[in-house]
């Protein structure tokens, strides 16, 4: 099995045997045997791939955004979701599930309107200098290095990787290649609705749908690869019907506060459904010999 002896960041142990002894029934002849064109894997990336404790990197982009705006105009501080990021609502803007339809508004009137370009602009500029707010390193420094090694042996056995995001699709491509080595192609994410005109691609109002978050991830991996995932890995209740499609399902679970994050809110139907799937559950804490 090419590649075998890349989870060098691995502890050995039953999760890692598991990832393994797959991809080997999965490219070895037999009866598991799967040909390469039909080896895809997709990963959520959220707590996933990158941090998201104690906030969602693309959140932090967007609140920048938001006080600017606040800035520019005194009157917005009175409604949301400009009013929670002027007063450190901490526990608003925790749940941004629960505003969506606010934090919709919100991003349309900070990026709606601009080119496809300018908006990528904007992206780099913020992980040229933006840094996790506790872990002390830059924001291009926290995906998990378990993960990456992961992605690695799957390419290096054919698989074809994905990133399905229930955060922006076009925030996570400004810097997937650099981050993950994936090419902006390979990221599947929610998305504001775009449009042609005057020779370039602008941003509108819009958001498509449905978001890639829940029922709405498989939609979105079959709209762009038209296979189901051989292979795919998630951390959340979102999820879970991503999971339910693959033949292969790993569910991470943050549990190591020493150097990350331990928690489970927002995971506990998938940790239900993991016991049910018989999904393989990668311990932070006792599954990664590294974190970063």
């Amino acid at each position: 099995m090419g590649g075998s002896a890349a989870l060098t960041s691995w502890t050995d142990g039953p999760a890692k045997t598991a990832i393994l002894d797959f991809i080997r029934s999965v490219t070895m002849p037999g009866e598991a045997f799967v040909p390469p064109a039909e080896r895809i894997a997709t990963f959520d990336n959220d707590g996933t791939l990158w941090c998201e404790r104690p906030l969602y990197i693309q959140a932090d982009f967007l609140f920048r955004r938001f006080a600017a705006m606040v800035a520019e105009d005194p009157r917005r501080a009175q409604e949301q979701p400009y009013k929670a990021v002027v007063e450190k609502d901490r526990a608003w803007l925790a749940d941004i599930y629960a505003h969506v339809p606010e934090l919709i508004k919100g991003v349309t009137e900070a990026y709606g309107g601009i080119t496809a370009d300018a908006f990528d602009e904007a992206v780099s500029g913020f992980f040229a200098s933006a840094a996790h707010p506790t872990l002390g390193r830059p924001y291009t420094q926290v995906a998990y290095r378990p993960m990456v090694e992961l992605i690695r042996l799957l390419e290096a056995n054919g698989f074809g990787v994905y990133i399905c995001t229930g955060g922006g699709r076009d925030f996570v491509r400004a810097v997937s290649e650099q981050v993950y080595g994936l090419p902006r192609d390979h990221v599947i994410g929610s998305a504001s609705t775009l449009e042609y005109r005057d020779g370039d691609i602008y941003r509108t109002a819009g958001v498509e749908q449905p978001i890639d978050d829940g029922p709405g991830k498989p939609v979105h991996i079959w709209s762009r690869t038209g296979r189901r995932p051989l292979l795919a890995g998630g951390n959340s209740d979102g999820d879970i019907p991503m999971l339910e499609i693959a033949r292969f399902g790993l569910l991470l679970r943050h549990d190591d506060a020493a150097r990350e994050f331990a928690y489970d809110e927002g995971a506990e139907h998938a940790s239900a459904a993991a016991a049910a799937h018989g999904w393989t559950v990668v311990s932070m804490k006792d599954d990664f010999a590294t974190v970063f």
